[in-house]
């Protein structure tokens, strides 16, 4: 949903990646997950980084392909997060803990996609120009794109 120029839900995710960027120990202490180590404080920092850029990109009127886009690598994040989750089970809460909060995200871009709460293509820019290029590239994207309510 659109709060004036700014998607609510970006402001959720940046919160999130915030926490994930400055506390990962206690992120990660709190889905029980074993080992906290070097890695995986390094691994919840780069995570947090990533929402709070993709909070920056696609918070702030995103057209239709940005938001698309913004789906696409949530799904994708989702994905591998589960991926981690079933293959080292000392970090399956965590990955999957991870994995539905990027579900989470996904299924509310294809939301917002379905239901038209886009900026109009008239705002486009370098931004969009950029997402509807690499869309036209990445497996499904084409698809995640083709959500939009026309």
């Amino acid at each position: 949903m659109l709060s004036g120029r700014y998607r609510t839900v970006e402001i959720f995710r940046a919160a999130w990646g915030a926490a994930l960027l400055i506390a990962p120990e206690r992120v990660l202490n709190a889905t029980h997950s074993a080992p906290v180590d070097a890695a995986s404080r390094v691994v919840t920092r780069v995570l947090g980084a990533r929402h709070l850029v993709q909070a920056a990109l696609s918070g702030l009127r995103p057209d239709p392909d940005v938001l698309a886009m913004g789906v696409w690598v949530d799904a994708v994040h989702a994905l591998t997060a589960s991926l981690l989750a079933a293959s080292d089970p000392r970090r399956a809460r965590a990955g999957y803990t991870d994995a539905v909060i990027a579900g989470g995200w996904a299924v509310a871009g294809c939301h917002d996609l379905r239901r038209g709460r886009v900026a109009p293509r008239e705002h486009q820019r370098v931004r969009d120009g950029l997402a509807a290029l690499v869309l036209r590239h990445v497996p499904g994207g084409r698809l995640i794109r083709g959500q939009q309510r026309a």
